[in-house]
């Protein structure tokens, strides 16, 4: 039986030799500048850094994708995969666990990350029409955050790319879009977070943000082919990590049985992605910050409550995240 191609920390590049110095030329790089933001540049600065190296990483990671399919391309029907997910939902966790299938290399196109720094999201944005014909030769997983609008939806399916879509609680979304603005100080929406404490924080996300995520998920869910497409929430790849794995994997038509999918989710667990920390242990200042779901209880006042309750009270109840409004 092949096994994937993942290496030990789960981390690790799994295409060949040369791809992998481009791709982790490409990582390193960007973890550079980020560094060098957080550690010292101010806000203007490190915008200005980040926006510098959208077309290089871009470059890099298309290489990298073109080097995969040469490799592994005829393993595989599916050369084009996409996540659509919700800011702070666990899409990169999602991603990074698809890349454990040998070949596939994460690719952001060059005008999502210039509307991301542009606007401070992507949430709203349409795709190019014919986007997905720059990916010829290549074996490319791409994860974004934008909404399942009428064009977004044509684009995949002329392109005939199937797509997995996933969220999560927006109290726990709105928790942790606070924590990571606020350590982020190229994130376009850094001003408006860094003087606030976390109830302003999560006042300011309900004034802002949570219609607008509220109808992200309402949009994919409407306007989605259910044939081509799946949906997950963040909670699901909590409580079954394997189960969850394997429909993506199906989905997208990847192979191996439960056996290399109990791996990967194993290699790519809570402890493995935040350097040891165990699960529940908060470290606000990471991207992988506390990996648990229900957070938003410990950082919720009344006055937080009651605005989320007036905005999202009926879809938590739709969603089956609430039984009623006693929350």
């Amino acid at each position: 039986m092949r096994r994937l191609g993942w290496s030990g920390a789960g981390l690790g590049c799994v295409t060949p030799g040369g791809a992998c110095k481009i791709g982790m030329r490409a990582m390193s790089m960007t973890k550079k500048l980020e560094g060098l933001a957080r550690k010292g540049l101010p806000p203007a600065g490190a915008r200005l850094a980040k926006r510098l190296a959208v077309g290089p990483r871009y470059r890099a990671q298309l290489a990298t994708a073109r080097k995969g399919y040469r490799a592994f391309g005829d393993r595989y029907p599916r050369p084009v995969l996409f996540i659509a997910g919700l800011p702070k939902s666990g899409t990169t966790w999602l991603e990074k666990m698809v890349q454990a299938w040998e070949g596939y290399h994460e690719v952001l196109i060059p005008e999502v990350a210039a509307h991301e720094m542009a606007t401070g999201g992507s949430h709203d944005f349409d795709l190019p029409r014919g986007m997905f014909d720059r990916f010829g030769d290549a074996l490319v997983l791409t994860k974004m955050h934008v909404h399942g609008s009428p064009n977004n939806i044509s684009v995949l399916h002329e392109a005939d790319v199937p797509y997995v879509v996933l969220f999560r609680d927006l109290r726990d979304v709105a928790v942790s879009h606070y924590f990571y603005v606020r350590n982020t100080p190229w994130h376009p929406e850094y001003p408006v977070y860094a003087g606030l404490d976390v109830e302003g924080g999560l006042c300011a996300f309900a004034e802002r943000t949570l219609g607008p995520f509220r109808d992200w998920v309402t949009s994919w869910q409407t306007n989605r082919d259910p044939s081509r497409s799946l949906v997950i929430r963040y909670e699901e790849m909590l409580a079954d990590g394997v189960g969850t794995l394997s429909e993506v994997a199906r989905l997208f038509e990847l192979g191996g049985g439960e056996e290399q999918v109990r791996e990967v989710v194993e290699a790519h667990s809570f402890e493995r992605m935040s350097g040891g920390r165990g699960k529940g242990q908060e470290d606000a200042g990471q991207f992988v910050r506390k990996g648990t779901s229900g957070d938003w209880r410990n950082h919720f006042t009344d006055r937080v409550r009651e605005m989320f309750k007036h905005e999202i009270g009926a879809f938590l109840i739709e969603h089956g995240y609430e039984a009623d409004d006693a929350w």
